[in-house]
């Protein structure tokens, strides 16, 4: 199977990625689109862990793993032309949503930091709208705006490593959002 350039869309609930990931679907067959994994499983009927309850979190953390893995394969597959594969999140997301944190979801999980950052060429970090503009609760979505700010510092921190880490800055008109993100996978897929 020929190398694909793999680009992980990231940011905290309601950043935008998936208007974004709905624009990007728009750019043609050279780009295999990848769901969001939990919202793949939550869509599907698997409940929505308790966020008091680190074993019902535990449990769909294990299945995010097993899907997106699962996910990035099959997608490649059924998209034979694709030169582009855009993730919406990948394994070191879950670290953002793991109560006790980074360090300790990198021991409890089978995920390796290194190995993650580098299976991936970009990482598109979308930021997070100021509380005025935060969009609300998505319907597969449970994250008020305090919980999404802290899954944004860790996803930051995590992903903030990778060497082509692209910050998209937050606006006051999402559209332009949009098209900033845009105008980086058209860059990158040149």
């Amino acid at each position: 199977m020929k190398k694909i350039t793999k680009i992980v869309l990231t940011g905290a609930p309601s950043s935008g990625k998936s208007s974004a990931l709905t624009e990007i679907a728009k750019l043609g067959s050279k780009i295999a689109l990848v769901p969001e994994s939990a919202v793949v499983l939550l869509k599907g009927g698997f409940p929505a862990p308790a966020h008091d309850d680190l074993e019902q979190i535990k449990a769909f953390q294990s299945a995010i793993l097993t899907v997106q893995e699962s996910l990035e394969s099959i997608c490649s597959r059924k998209n034979p032309d694709a030169t582009h594969m855009v993730l919406d999140r990948a394994k070191l997301d879950g670290s953002a949503f793991w109560p006790p944190g980074i360090e300790d979801y990198l021991k409890n999980f089978p995920v390796k930091l290194n190995e993650e950052l580098a299976k991936y060429d970009y990482v598109l970090f979308l930021e997070l709208p100021k509380q005025e503009h935060f969009g609300g609760v998505h319907q597969a979505r449970f994250h008020n705006f305090a919980q999404s700010l802290e899954s944004e510092r860790r996803l930051e921190e995590v992903w903030g490593q990778h060497p082509n880490f692209i910050r998209i800055p937050a606006e006051e008109d999402f559209d332009k959002k949009i098209q900033a993100v845009l105008n980086e996978i058209e860059r990158i897929v040149k």
